[in-house]
């Protein structure tokens, strides 16, 4: 059995590289029963130390590496940190940290946990498949701004604005011309014999068929130089349409790669794939039965899955033997545009990448109820103030719910 008060233990060798003993005494510090849960919590005091300890190495350390948006004149974005006490094997308890994503461009730094997957391995698939892409859009961008493609563009475009002046003007002079025609056949309906009348129709017939042919002789003109020009870039186009279908396709194949090389571990020794995870997840984020590979088409995790602090320090805690006591995590820096973060402030999990590969790793780990479930009626009396045949009146608690919640029905 574990002793739940802890007691500060000189740890000769560290059980991993990435396994940090506390700088400040932990003497009296009591280890939590149950695990944070992830998506909605008050970091544990363990937790909180842990922070505070990483934050002064950050300051000491991390800060000359990357621009955290401190300073007003220099370009920089925050970054979300992550601090993970662990117990190992010995019982010895110490803390894991990690950041999200990329720190100063690297996946690696001192004192951090690995990726999940390093996608920046020189020679893996993925920089080998971003090489190859590379070359594409080198390729591309060539074609693109080829001076001859570029002339044939421009020469293209200047015929189809002359044409559509050219066109417009004969047009309007057609109109006109019938116009001008209906007059004249009114006017001879009228005044003229039946004879002239005649000889007058036949006359603006073959007026009205020779604007018609003089229309389509302009269109069949500006249409041969149209053909001409685009005969000349076709070899161009066709080019450069292949070698973007061959970069989504390249991409595509990366993706789907990145999908199946991001397994995930949980206490049990279970594995599963991004592709896995995200496969028996609905609509509303809530984990499902298995879902057939068959029936997978269309599945993609969002942008960054699996780059989150929580999911780092987890896959490293298992696959090291530590026992996971306490998660929180932490922003440092410059708020991003796309949403609001406060230097220093605690942060849950976030629910979109996180949640569902949450789910697999912590799978088997008993964790703080989840404050959104707990009913905060429950066990309270509803009072009866006054009561009738036709009438009563109940006076209800203030956090006895009206109507059924999203999580908790009762009301």
């Amino acid at each position: 059995m574990i002793d739940n008060t802890l007691k500060q233990k000189e740890i000769a060798t560290a059980p991993s590289d990435c396994f940090t003993r506390f700088e400040e005494s932990i003497e009296g510090y009591i280890l939590p029963e149950r695990f944070t849960f992830p998506f909605y919590y008050q970091p544990n005091p363990l937790s909180l130390l842990a922070a505070k300890e990483l934050q002064t190495y950050i300051e000491n350390h991390i800060e000359a590496q990357h621009e955290f948006g401190f300073e007003k004149d220099k370009r920089g974005i925050g970054k979300m940190f992550g601090v993970l006490v662990v117990q190992n094997q010995q019982n010895e308890v110490g803390y894991l940290a990690a950041f999200s994503g990329k720190l100063a461009g690297k996946n690696h730094h001192n004192r951090f946990v690995p990726p999940v997957f390093d996608i920046l391995v020189e020679d893996g698939f993925y920089k080998m498949g971003e090489s190859e892409n590379y070359k594409n859009n080198h390729r591309i961008e060539i074609l693109e701004n080829d001076t001859h493609f570029l002339d044939l563009k421009n020469q293209l475009k200047t015929y189809q604005k002359q044409a559509e002046i050219e066109l417009t003007q004969i047009k309007q002079e057609r109109k006109e011309a019938k116009a001008h025609r209906d007059i004249r056949r009114q006017q001879g309906s009228e005044t003229l014999s039946a004879t002239d009348f005649e000889i007058l129709t036949t006359e603006l017939n073959k007026e009205s068929v020779h604007f018609f042919y003089q229309l389509k002789d302009l269109e069949r003109s500006w249409k041969r130089q149209f053909t001409d020009i685009q005969e000349q870039l076709d070899p161009f186009q066709n080019d450069i349409k292949a070698l973007k279908q061959a970069r989504k396709n390249k991409s595509n194949s990366l993706q789907q790669q990145l999908f199946e090389h991001y397994t995930f571990l949980n206490q049990k020794g279970e594995t599963k794939s991004l592709f896995d995870i995200f496969s028996n997840k609905d609509i509303e984020g809530n984990i499902t039965d298995g879902t057939s590979r068959e029936n997978r088409e269309g599945v993609i995790p969002p942008s960054g899955a699996g780059e989150c602090a929580a999911p780092k320090l987890l896959q490293y805690a298992f696959l090291h033997q530590l026992k996971p006591i306490a998660l929180a995590e932490f922003w440092w820096g410059q708020s991003p545009n796309s949403e609001i973060r406060k230097h220093g402030h605690f942060y849950a999990a976030c629910k979109g990448k996180c949640e569902p590969i949450l789910a697999h790793m912590l799978d088997g780990i008993e964790m703080d109820e989840n404050p959104l479930h707990i009913n905060p009626a429950e066990g309270k009396e509803l009072e009866t103030v006054y009561e009738d045949d036709y009438l009563l009146v109940i006076n209800k608690p203030a956090d006895f719910f009206s109507v059924p919640g999203i999580n908790i029905d009762d009301s």
